[in-house]
């Protein structure tokens, strides 16, 4: 959390959200995950879906590790306020990422991004959840309150920008909560493993604002009692559900749901 990895988050996340991808804190903060996302979005460009059909797979192979995500569901979402009140969703979501169900995924997470930010940011509409009604929340340290408020810039462009901009293309395959939410969509290509992707890398970012806002940020690697049994809980179901994801029997459910694309 030095002042040269925040310079570099807020650049290469000004780059993703160029070619509307978003790019998690939590992956960047490991190497793996900053040399990719820096490697992918060197600089600002243009949407395209070729690009989104050939990082997509890289990002997930890199983002999905079975240990990282264990941990971080212990570590992170299932301890702080906000994200254990979403926590059913949250993992249910992950886990229907694991089995590849894009659809099950992306319908089971994107009404918690709303609901994740009217009280991480205190927003007392219960219609407009947009950044300009946020109050950005604070820690008390001047180095936390500084990323807290460079992430939430970061997440304001792309929910402005993209899943909060309203839309009367019902074809386009751009993550829109609208579009959803309304039963607007039209292009079936909407569910895709990148829309998943930037859901999963929203919610770590707000987590990783409410661990700030708690000053648990970047301690996030200390272990409580019982932990480690829910972790290896997790790092077993997660490797089962990767694992059958390419059994016959899901790749060929897989292709009937491509019949109604």
């Amino acid at each position: 959390m030095t002042d040269d990895w925040q310079n570099d988050f807020e650049r290469t996340n000004q780059n993703a959200l160029s070619v509307d991808w978003f790019v998690s804190p939590l992956e960047y903060s490991w190497p793996d995950g900053k040399q990719l996302f820096d490697k992918l979005f060197p600089a600002a460009s243009s949407p395209s879906s070729q690009f989104d059909e050939l990082c997509s797979p890289e990002i997930y192979k890199t983002s999905m590790k079975i240990d990282f995500r264990s941990k971080m569901m212990v570590f992170a979402y299932m301890r702080q306020d906000i994200s254990k009140s979403y926590g059913l969703e949250i993992e249910n979501g992950l886990m229907h990422l694991y089995r590849l169900d894009f659809a099950s995924c992306i319908s089971q997470w994107i009404y918690v991004i709303e609901g994740y930010c009217r009280k991480l940011f205190s927003v007392t509409s219960i219609q407009n959840v947009r950044p300009g009604s946020w109050t950005i929340p604070v820690s008390g340290s001047a180095r936390h309150d500084s990323f807290i408020q460079s992430l939430s810039t970061c997440l304001s462009g792309y929910l402005s920008g993209v899943l909060f901009q309203g839309t009367s293309d019902f074809s386009t395959e751009r993550l829109s909560r609208h579009l959803l939410l309304h039963g607007n969509v039209q292009n079936k290509s909407f569910f895709s493993q990148k829309n998943c992707l930037i859901l999963m890398f929203l919610l770590d970012a707000l987590v990783v604002i409410e661990m700030a806002r708690n000053k648990q940020f970047p301690q996030v690697f200390s272990e409580r009692e019982g932990e480690l049994e829910k972790i290896k809980r997790r790092k077993h179901v997660y490797a089962k559900l990767l694992e059958s994801a390419f059994h016959d029997d899901n790749l060929l459910r897989i292709e009937m749901l491509k019949e109604h694309f």
